[in-house]
């Protein structure tokens, strides 16, 4: 569903609005790698990745590809979208990135944190498919 704007007139597919208030859908493709290997550290990550990708969606729109784009992960959006806590976030930002993290399995998240108070950033650095 595509939000409408003040006079109720529809926001176009390549036009996000401004304001990313009652999201209720993802925009941009969901790989079969990408959720395979984040399904292995539970649905709170699966969660996290739907949001990543979302925000992908709406801060560059188009058919190009978005999925190795920066995203500032917001802890009111994440919890009010898709239900992640803040601490939970934490934990799923470090296992997603950091292989000296015991839960560590692939490197699927290059996370950059900007410092006390400020939000991290993070973009999807796993392959969209496995080539054997």
């Amino acid at each position: 569903m595509i939000p409408t704007n003040k006079t109720t007139q529809s926001i176009g597919h390549n036009h996000p609005p401004e304001f990313y208030d009652k999201v209720e859908f993802t925009r941009g493709p969901m790989y079969i790698n990408h959720f395979y290997e984040i399904s292995k550290h539970g649905v709170n990550a699966l969660r996290l990745y739907q949001y990543i990708r979302t925000i992908q969606g709406l801060r560059y729109p188009g058919a190009a590809e978005n999925s190795h784009q920066w995203v500032k992960v917001d802890n009111k959006k994440l919890y009010e979208w898709f239900g992640v806590s803040q601490p939970k976030k934490w934990t799923l930002l470090d296992q997603l990135s950091n292989n000296k993290n015991p839960k560590f399995t692939k490197k699927i998240l290059e996370v950059r944190k900007n410092g006390i108070g400020k939000l991290p950033e993070a973009k999807i650095v796993l392959p969209k498919k496995i080539l054997n």
